[in-house]
Parts: structure tokens; sequence; C-alpha cells
């Protein structure tokens, strides 16, 4: 949603279902360049609205046929993205369901990445889906736990949530994301500390059928230690409760993740519900930093967090009862 604390930049998927990336053939002559050993006949673009003119994202054909996914992304961006492509990479090594880097390169102020080409299909709307969603999370936390070092994450999400809401001290909510942020402490101190990834939503994981292919977009993963329940709150926010809720979508995921887990967290439905609420105000806080109400897109993405902060609570008891006889 940004690019820094003051900049507000449209989502890739300002709604509930994931928008594919949309390519259309370009001169990738400078690409055919810096891959000189691969056979490049053809280059696209995706409309993304970068303001550098060649960052963004790319589908290259190669001469037998296959394709490749190619990041282009400069300043602070290509540095997150080299951490992120190396975390990807290493997870997938681990048996993880995520994409390894095939190739990384700087050329011209930019930096390249090369992954493998796979088909953009999302979640099928199964409830096997939502099993295998749950059971492929629960397999990313134990590989994610069990990374050897470097990958040794710094500052701890909650305190980069804290940082931000003192720069937003005078917003509206800020008294109330105080006390959420008191109650969601509590429950992340049940857990233990270790990498998540931390923007788990449509978008980002990628079918086929009703099996997960692989979780995507890293970027918020490095650096930041965090815990397993950001990222189940954030798969039952955005696959079984927004926008039409559903226990039994719910209690699918929840089976899936306790069936693959290996028992290290003690997680209750109460602590997932005040992660819920956290993660939407933190979104809000970040959204009063890059205040742009003049902006539609801006104005829909606070009215979308408000709607699911008022959505939370009710949320709370449906988890509640899904959560009956599971241990996560």
């Amino acid at each position: 949603m940004m690019t820094s604390e003051t900049d507000f930049n449209a989502p890739a998927h300002p709604g509930h279902d994931p928008i594919p990336l949309r390519f259309s053939p370009v001169d990738g002559k400078w690409l055919s360049n810096v891959f000189a050993d691969l056979p490049i006949e053809r280059v696209e673009k995706a409309a993304n609205g970068c303001s550098t003119a060649d960052a963004g994202y790319y589908r290259l054909t190669l001469a037998d046929g296959r394709l490749l996914f190619a990041k282009v992304k400069s300043g602070e961006r290509a540095t997150r993205e080299h951490k992120a492509a190396e975390l990807s990479s290493q997870l997938n090594r681990l048996g993880a369901a995520t994409l390894a880097a095939e190739r990384t390169r700087k050329e011209d102020g930019l930096s390249l990445f090369l992954y493998p080409w796979i088909e953009p299909a999302f979640y099928d709307d199964s409830l096997k889906g939502l099993a295998n969603l749950g059971g492929a999370l629960a397999l990313l936390h134990s590989k994610m736990r069990n990374l050897p070092q470097p990958n040794a994450p710094g500052q701890h999400l909650l305190d980069i949530w804290a940082d931000r809401l003192r720069l937003a001290r005078n917003a509206d909510h800020a008294a109330d994301y105080l006390l959420a942020l008191s109650r969601a402490s509590d429950a992340l101190a049940r857990t233990k500390s270790q990498i998540a990834h931390n923007d788990i939503h449509r978008g980002n994981v990628i079918f086929e059928g009703s099996e997960v292919v692989a979780f995507i977009d890293f970027e918020d993963a490095v650096d930041t230690r965090s815990s397993p329940l950001i990222d189940i709150a954030a798969s039952l926010e955005r696959f079984c409760l927004s926008p039409a809720p559903s226990e039994i979508r719910v209690r699918a995921l929840l089976t899936g993740y306790a069936n693959a887990s290996d028992g290290t967290h003690a997680i209750s439905a109460c602590d997932i519900t005040h992660v819920g609420l956290c993660r939407c105000y933190h979104a809000l806080t970040v959204l009063e930093l890059s205040k742009d109400p003049e902006n539609p897109a801006w104005r829909d993405e606070r009215d979308k967090f408000l709607a699911l902060l008022d959505d939370w609570p009710q949320w709370g008891e449906i988890i509640g009862r899904a959560f009956d006889g599971l241990l996560i």
C-alpha cells in the first residue's frame, strides 16, 4: 500500500479478489542484453505505474517456449527484494511452497530478479483449498522457525507498529489502537517470536486448483521478527471472513493448519482477534501518515479498513466456535 511513511500508493489488489497482471509486448532489447546467455524471444511488461521507466514486472518467453517472470526494481525496493528473494529461495530449498529465484543481476541502477513462471491462479473458493492453505501455511511457519543464520530478523513487528502509532498519535483511532496493541502484545507473547510472511492476502497465494503452489512477495518478512498469529489472522480475514463470514470456512483452514502444525504454539480465538484488530489499526495508521483525502483510492482503502475493524469483534465469536476441539 505504501512505499514510504508519507507517500500513498494504491494497492495492487484494492478489492477482495486479486487482479491478475496484464502483460503487453514491449521492446526488451535491454533485458536481452543483460541476460545475453538466455535465448529471449519475446518480452512483455505488466501495466503497474512504476515511477522508474524500466522498473516493473515482465514475462519473458524463451526460444524453447519456457516462460520466466522478471521483477525489476530500484532503490530501497531493490534492497528489500534481494533479501526477499534470498528468503523465498531458501524456504523453497527447505520444502516450503515458495519460489526460488533463478537469477539476480544489477544493471544501471536497477536490480533484476528472475523467477520460474507460474500461472497466476488464485483460490478456487473450495473448502479443500482452505484446508490445503492451512496446511501449507503451517509448513511455511515451521520452515521459517528453523531457518539458519543469516536470516536472523531484527525489529519486532509490534515495535514497528508502535513506532508508526507514535508518528500518528493525534489520529482519531490512536487511543483505541494503543489498547489493542497492549492486548496483541500479550497474545504474541504466548507464541514464539520468529519470521512470518506478514502480508498474506489472496493475491500473494498462488493455487493450482485447490492446491497451494506458492506463497509469494516476502518483502514484509525480511528483517522483522513476528509470529504465526499475524499470518493466521490475515488468512482468516481474507479467505474465510471477508466479505461473507463462514464458520465452516474458518474451521476448514484452522483444521488444515492444526493437522500440519508441530504444536509449537498455543493459539486461541481471542489471540487471533486481538491481532486481527491490530492489523486493521496499523493499516489505518499508515493511511493517516500518507493522508490524501482527495484521492479516491485513499478513501476506498480507509473505508475498507474501517469496515474490517467493525467486523472483527463478530468474527472473533465465529473463530471461537470454529476452534472447538482444535489444538494449534
